[in-house]
């Protein structure tokens, strides 16, 4: 939901978006197991001195809420707009060794940046969002192979949702107007390079855009279209050789000199806002078992039955199947088809032979598959359905 009083472009998820967003994070954790990510928590704020040494301040000053000014303390400090100076920061904590690389930092980081309320959209365009966001600390000879890790982890998320329709996108500097950015030409080619040669080494098919690379560094973004063929940018991935000079991050290399990392920034979902806004409109609604908040609705014929409702609903609790109660003094027909437009996977229906005997009948969206069985049955039939989604994403 949205309210005014909160403020506008500000979304606030309900019980149910919390719900799905949670399994979304989850999701991605399981993702990156293989990948040893530590995952941080950082601030929503920052003083203003960070953003000035990382450049934002300078060249995203503008999409950026004001400084706030403490008189007391003469400081001035900003909502967060990037996650990445804060990342720099966890690195420049203690020495690092070659052999400390790569390092994987990741968090679920919610920032805020002004956009102009005029291109404020839905869940799409929004002032406060939260990143699946990750900089990846690494050594010039790790780049590629760790883009193209990075490369399969997004293609992973797409697959897992059905994404096909999306294009790979090289978002490039513009060397007529270099004010825009930071860093030497030799750093850009570089890094633009690096891009082009992991895309190669995967076999993408590419386009390249010119202007589109983020202030410090050049990017692969997957453009993704939604059921009405609008393009949205949902994974990105930077290649980021000038914040890391910035912040004089350093470590030992072999040979016992001191050289500077590369940094990758990274977001497969790019935005749990953006993503979940798409996703939406790409499953209609109808969501993998897995991850729809709601499972199973349960439908009791009459008033007369609503103990047993409940008594099902708290079995299927217990055995962690999600579910809720359609106890509206309504016909049962009336309560099947308001289900179904809600897109709930399975409903059970209750009545005088299903308490009397400890069954369900079930009633599979779509007005598909139909049964009676006992509660216990049915509760496996949900978690094994459930086990096997999830095995299909390990694979």
């Amino acid at each position: 939901m949205f309210s005014d009083r909160v403020g506008k472009g500000l979304p606030i998820w309900l019980a149910k978006g919390t719900q799905l967003r949670l399994r979304l994070q989850e999701l991605l954790r399981r993702l990156l197991k293989p990948y040893n990510y530590q995952e941080v928590i950082t601030p929503g704020i920052g003083s203003k001195n960070l953003y000035v040494t990382s450049g934002h301040y300078a060249h995203y000053g503008k999409d950026a809420f004001q400084p706030i000014h403490t008189p007391e303390e003469d400081e001035e400090y900003m909502l967060k707009p990037m996650n990445c100076p804060h990342h720099c920061e966890i690195y420049a904590r203690k020495p690092r060794s070659y052999k400390d690389l790569p390092l994987r930092i990741a968090e679920f980081g919610t920032v805020m940046r002004y956009e102009k309320s005029g291109e404020l959209h839905g869940l799409t365009r929004v002032r406060s969002f939260t990143q699946d966001d990750a900089h990846i600390f690494v050594r010039p000879d790790q780049v590629k192979a760790e883009f193209e890790n990075v490369i399969d982890i997004i293609q992973k998320v797409f697959t897992v949702f059905g994404f096909d329709n999306y294009e790979a996108q090289i978002s490039l500097r513009d060397p007529k107007d270099t004010e825009k950015y930071i860093g030497s030409d030799e750093i850009w080619e570089e890094s633009q390079n690096a891009i082009r040669e992991a895309c190669r080494e995967k076999g993408m098919k590419v386009r390249e855009e010119v202007g589109e690379a983020a202030f410090y560094g050049p990017k692969l973004d997957f453009m993704v279209k939604d059921a009405i063929g609008r393009r949205w940018q949902l994974g990105t991935i930077q290649v980021d050789y000038n914040l890391p000079a910035r912040f004089k991050l350093e470590y030992t290399a072999e040979d016992n000199s001191k050289k500077v990392p590369v940094m990758i920034h990274r977001a497969p979902f790019g935005s749990l806002e953006r993503f979940t806004a798409v996703l939406i409109e790409h499953t209609a609604g109808h969501f993998p078992l897995w991850l729809t908040p709601d499972q199973v609705a349960i439908l009791p014929i009459s008033e007369k039955f609503n103990d047993y409702a409940a008594a099902v609903k708290k079995y299927l609790d217990s055995q962690d199947v999600r579910s809720y109660i359609d106890d509206r003094n309504e016909k049962i027909g009336r309560k099947i088809r308001d289900n179904e437009l809600k897109r709930v996977p399975y409903m059970v229906i209750v009545g005088e032979k299903e308490s009397a005997e400890g069954l369900v009948s079930m009633r599979k969206q779509g007005g598909g598959e139909q049964a009676s069985m006992k509660m216990e049955e049915f509760a496996r039939r949900i978690k094994d359905e459930v086990a096997d989604q999830l095995k299909e994403i390990d694979r």
